[in-house]
């Protein structure tokens, strides 16, 4: 009996590790730039099946309420999917009912995403008013719908465009400094 919770104890402690820390996140993207990446499966975001980060990449990045998300996605080899959650993808959150490409799952809140009946080589998704300040995550796999396993290799785009500060803003700001100014000059 002791030799049977020993052993149970020692896998418990060797595998627990390795599946709290499991990554996920291809990477981060914060800022925007090109990323070149591969999936290992043709077909894995439009059937939804994701279970870690080879099938479908999840790129992180954190952006502010307002700022403008612009995605694009070249392939030469398969069609390829895009989503956009608020939040951060974690391998639990992987499992059953696990990744939707069209909805919220896990803490995720869905965003936007393409859409996986009419996608095309070339995916985009452009000018997404992001809705609140925090970490987001695109996920991008392939939706050719003829399931193949192999490396399929992608490039993909991203642009965060800050919300711009209203003219009226920098127009109080003058005005202000201008009022500032003069009541110096009066007072001395």
């Amino acid at each position: 009996m002791k030799t049977i919770i020993r052993a149970v104890w020692l896998w418990a402690v060797l595998l627990l590790p390795v599946a709290s820390f499991a990554q996920v996140l291809s990477g981060d993207v914060t800022g925007g730039g090109t990323v070149e990446s591969s999936v290992t499966s043709s077909s894995a975001w439009i059937e939804s099946n994701a279970t870690d980060g080879d099938q479908v990449n999840f790129w992180s990045f954190t952006a502010n309420a307002g700022d403008t998300l612009s995605i694009v996605v070249q392939s030469s080899a398969i069609e390829f999917g895009v989503s956009v959650y608020q939040g951060v993808v974690e391998q639990m959150e992987l499992l059953i009912p696990g990744f939707s490409n069209y909805g919220d799952f896990g803490d995720n809140i869905f965003v936007a995403g393409t859409n996986p009946v009419t996608g095309a080589i070339g995916t985009s998704l452009l000018n997404l008013v992001l809705p609140s300040s925090g970490v987001y995550t695109i996920a991008v796999g392939g939706e050719s719908g003829f399931p193949l396993e192999g490396i399929f290799a992608y490039s993909m785009n991203v642009s965060v465009t800050p919300v711009p500060l209203p003219a009226a803003f920098w127009l109080l700001g003058s005005a202000l400094a201008g009022m500032g100014i003069f009541r110096r000059r009066r007072a001395a």
